[in-house]
């Protein structure tokens, strides 16, 4: 009797665990983090300029709306500093009813964000960005002037990707950007800058250790963003930044991260 009484408490635990599972899951708050690169002005290191009043281009990036409009959005998060968050917000609302209002921040926010926001009814864009020094040029300095054998084949690869890159079209920047390989190839480099250093100093880590802050500042942002189990949160961010919010937003037990390759035009 004493054996099954245990057996009994022992088989109720366990159902009792997978129920809690199952609620929680149904507890999370649903995210699309989804890498974009900027369509105008920007002054990131590594960019791809695209015509936006290209026809072409104009079309590819209204493809690429309707598939973001699939998931079918409650929140809007951009790569736009969280103190004119506000600013942008009003701008959007404007947006939403007539399409010549448009904020002067990168591109992508207008045609992507905004236009996907419309079209889903989505109540309020938020800035999530958080602004902080990042000395790139010093790191590139760096590894050009290293003797490393390695470092300069590293350097040499990394600019014959990014050439291929720029020649692709715009929507197979999207899915490239979009893949396990991209996202992990970024990290990576960032790692190998972080090794870039004079003799006795640390430049590398000290300077890629302040991007690393400034993708934790954004992800803090993201997370004071009120939300519920209900929300479907869209991310709009750079390459680099997503892919490090990746890393955070995968290990927060309250978030069920959507893979972005659903969303890409094929």
């Amino acid at each position: 009797m004493k054996f099954k009484f245990i057996s009994l408490l022992f088989l109720t635990l366990i159902i009792a665990q997978v129920s809690g599972q199952e609620n929680n899951k149904g507890d999370k708050v649903t995210v699309l983090n989804f890498a974009t690169f900027h369509l105008s002005k920007t002054t990131d290191a590594n960019s791809s300029k695209v015509d936006i009043n290209n026809p072409s281009v104009k079309r590819d990036v209204d493809k690429l709306v309707q598939k973001l409009v699939e998931f079918n959005p409650t929140i809007i998060c951009v790569e736009v500093p969280k103190e004119v968050s506000e600013g942008t917000n009003e701008i959007y609302q404007k947006y939403k009813i007539d399409q010549t209002q448009t904020t002067n921040w990168s591109e992508e926010i207008n045609s992507i964000a905004f236009e996907v926001g419309r079209l889903s009814e989505v109540n309020k864009i938020y800035g999530i960005d958080y602004k902080l020094g990042f000395d790139y040029p010093k790191l590139i300095r760096l590894a050009k002037e290293s003797d490393s054998e390695y470092s300069q084949e590293f350097l040499e690869q990394n600019s014959k990707d990014l050439q291929k890159f720029n020649n692709l079209s715009l929507l197979e920047k999207f899915r490239i950007m979009n893949s396990e390989t991209w996202r992990s190839d970024l990290l990576n480099f960032y790692n190998f800058l972080s090794t870039m250093h004079t003799e006795d100093s640390l430049e590398g880590v000290e300077i890629v250790a302040d991007f690393y802050k400034r993708n934790l500042g954004i992800y803090s942002h993201f997370a004071d963003i009120p939300k519920d189990p209900k929300d479907r949160i869209l991310i709009l961010l750079g390459g680099a930044h997503s892919a490090y919010l990746d890393l955070f937003l995968e290990h927060n037990p309250n978030i069920n991260l959507v893979d972005p390759k659903e969303y890409v035009v094929e």
